[in-house]
């Protein structure tokens, strides 16, 4: 028999879960990080995998805790909305460490090393708000962390065209500038999840103050 506090819920678990989604991507974003700034290092995917496993229990404990209770601190549609958007980020970090893990010394003279360390700041942009969403704080903090998020990925964008432009420079190796294309667009990728998530944020915490 489901007790009374368990049918109502509590608030923190559910906060607390979408706190714990959070703060893997990050770690996965700064593991990233570690691998494109260690270029002569062989990559490991361990870290990548560890986290995007938490990651996807921790979405499935918030799915058994939905349907075992009643009241929920946020509409369920954003819980789940939120939660999906989360565990985007470790995924899709995952599929370009995978990449990169194949070809690494094949494009070992291209850096990605930048565009990850704007990535990191956009994921403890990311912690932030999902922490400030627990808080319940206000719509002006959402809105600048928000705008933080849009800034670092019309930053790297900028980064990633001029990377873009050097692989379309004629006498190449063809088969090293198809695969550093294809890395360029996958990270991009990437930061196109900080950004939706971001996005995603924003409007259920505007929806529920």
């Amino acid at each position: 028999m489901f007790s009374l506090q368990r049918l109502l819920g509590r608030p923190g678990e559910f906060f607390g879960l979408l706190e714990q989604s959070a703060a893997l991507g990050a770690e996965s974003v700064t593991a990233l990080r570690d691998m494109l700034t260690n270029r002569a290092r062989k990559p490991s995917l361990d870290a990548f995998v560890t986290a995007r496993r938490k990651d996807k229990d921790i979405i499935n404990r918030l799915d058994t805790m939905l349907t075992q209770v009643f009241v929920t601190p946020i509409e369920r549609e954003d819980l789940h909305a939120v939660a999906n958007q989360l565990y985007r980020l470790p995924k899709t970090v995952e599929k370009f460490a995978e990449r990169y893990e194949i070809v690494w010394e094949k494009v070992a003279d291209y850096d990605f090393g930048l565009i990850a360390q704007m990535m990191e700041g956009a994921a403890k942009i990311v912690v932030e708000m999902v922490k400030n969403m627990r808080k319940g704080g206000g719509l002006a903090d959402i809105k600048a962390m928000d705008a933080r998020l849009s800034q670092i990925e019309s930053d790297a964008g900028k980064v990633i065209l001029d990377s873009l432009r050097r692989i379309y420079e004629p006498g190449g190796d063809t088969l090293r500038e198809i695969i550093a294309q294809d890395l360029y667009n996958t990270i991009g990728d990437c930061l196109e999840v900080c950004r939706s998530i971001g996005r995603t944020l924003a409007l259920v915490i505007h929806k529920n103050s």
